[in-house]
């Protein structure tokens, strides 16, 4: 049988074959002789017409082209979508334009890891679709400058392909966001229009990610592609992340004891520094907490889902952080924020200017957006990274269907390695906005119950929307099974 199990805790395999052979781990192969590092072995001309060749039959196998164009789509149209919104406040004049402009600010700094994450997810794909058949050309003499460009035109074409369907889903899409009120009025079209610079800065900066990602994918198929072409690469989480985690803290917890001294312009600085350390913190902390809670999870298992989720988890802690970590701090500050803004309205609605009063119900549909657009781009993120595991884990799963597992068990296994570590996140999240804030978050439960009852309801409207993501695979398990 030729599936494939994640790799245990300790790096090891489960014992089933990988890929269309029987191979040995990859710590017993033996070194493989490749081409000289100028990339010689084929020369410019062979490079030339294996480029034409390459980029002529992109487009023959949608298995190679359909989901990294479609991922692509949906990152420019989020992307492009939540910059737009977030210009808007930067036209917005008066005494209080300046504090639109600062929550703008300070709402791109909670949704870049969400954004980040889908971003991410879409470029994986593109470099893990393209990596086998690199790494086989690179096995059979091609020298690492032919790879390289191989590498950088699939990618700068497929993610340009997708960036501009996803041009085309903000500009249908841009109307409908512009009904979102704030400042007393819509958003309106013209408000969510980046302007032509602003759109060719944030199509190039993606497509930039994409080739980025493409070459240092090519770092591991140069240093071995045999272990690419066999998938030998366990993944590893160090504990350096926890200290670099507890050190970044500690830096903003300084910065927001200095915030205080000097003018306006060096607060703002001192805050935004102050918040942006602990998600960089928390960033670096996650893999790590999810690697210990899934071994832990691996070690009591009960049956074959906890026993296969576990594994799928373990196998790349960072990955499945990357698919719902940047929901963390958005979710603290929106369990936090919710009830702060909900607390502030209900004790000085009597007596406020009505700038005041408008300014409040700003805030608190502006935490509840953050919220929730932070939860769409998880779940296109999860649809994303599972219809690519699915891929990748092609053999694993029609070897399971052999042995006379259903296709409802795989289901299951899939969902319960998404959300057991969206339970970590949600339940860490929760849990430290809960202890840190218990006397404020108390007192909005009794005074102003109908905020906490939004904030609630993002979270399950959130919870749902990635379980879509989910599902959105599972054609791609179905048509997998079949084959």
């Amino acid at each position: 049988m030729s599936a494939r199990l994640p790799a245990s805790p300790s790096g090891s395999r489960a014992g089933i074959p990988t890929g269309d052979h029987a191979p040995a781990p990859a710590g017993d192969l033996p070194a493989m002789p490749g081409p000289s590092p100028s990339g010689t072995g084929i020369g410019r001309h062979g490079t030339a017409a294996l480029l034409r060749l390459f980029l002529g039959k992109l487009f023959s196998d949608r298995q190679v082209w359909v989901l990294p164009v479609a991922s692509f789509a949906i990152v420019g149209t989020l992307t492009l979508l939540v910059a737009g919104g977030a210009s808007s406040f930067w036209s917005i004049t008066g005494e209080l334009g300046g504090f639109y402009l600062m929550l703008s600010v300070f709402a791109l700094m909670l949704l870049i890891f969400p954004l980040a994450g889908l971003a991410g997810a879409a470029a994986k794909l593109l470099a893990r679709r393209r990596d086998e058949r690199l790494s086989s050309l690179r096995l059979l003499g091609a020298g690492t400058g032919t790879v390289r460009t191989l590498a950088v035109a699939e990618a700068a074409v497929l993610a340009a392909a997708g960036l501009v369907v996803g041009v085309a889903g903000y500009l249908v899409l841009m109307p409908v966001v512009g009904l979102i009120p704030f400042a007393g009025r819509p958003i309106g079209g013209a408000g969510m229009w980046l302007g032509g610079p602003w759109l060719a800065a944030v199509l190039g900066a993606l497509l930039l990610l994409a080739v980025l990602s493409s070459l240092a994918g090519l770092r591991r198929i140069e240093i071995t592609p045999l272990g690419v072409r066999t998938r030998q690469q366990p993944a590893r989480v160090h504990w350096v992340r926890v200290v670099l985690a507890l050190a970044g803290v500690a830096v903003a917890q300084l910065m927001l004891q200095v915030a205080g001294v000097g003018d306006m312009m060096f607060f703002l600085v001192m805050v935004l520094i102050g918040f942006g350390l602990p998600l960089l913190a928390l960033h670096f902390i996650g893999p790590w907490l999810l690697a210990v809670m899934s071994r832990r999870s691996w070690r009591r298992a009960k049956g074959p889902n906890q026993l296969v989720a576990a594994r799928n988890v373990l196998e790349s802690p960072q990955q499945a952080w990357r698919q719902v970590g940047g929901l963390a701090v958005t979710v603290y500050i929106g369990v936090v924020g919710g009830a702060g803004m909900g607390l502030a309205g209900a004790t000085s609605a009597e007596g406020a200017r009505p700038e005041d009063l408008l300014l409040m119900a700003d805030l608190r549909t502006g935490v509840l957006l953050t919220m929730l657009i932070a939860f769409v781009l998880t779940a296109c993120s999860v649809g994303i990274t599972q219809a690519a595991q699915v891929l990748d884990r092609a053999e694993m799963y029609r070897g399971l269907g052999r042995i006379g597992m259903t296709e409802a068990t795989m289901e299951a296994i899939r969902r319960r390695s998404v959300f057991g570590p969206l339970w970590t996140v949600l339940v860490f999240s929760v849990g430290a906005a809960v202890i840190t804030t218990l006397p404020m978050i108390g007192a909005a439960i009794v005074f102003s119950p109908t905020s906490m009852a939004l904030v609630a309801g993002c979270l399950v409207a959130g919870v749902a929307l990635i379980r879509l993501g989910v599902a959105a695979s599972r054609p791609t398990l179905r048509a997998v099974l079949r084959g």
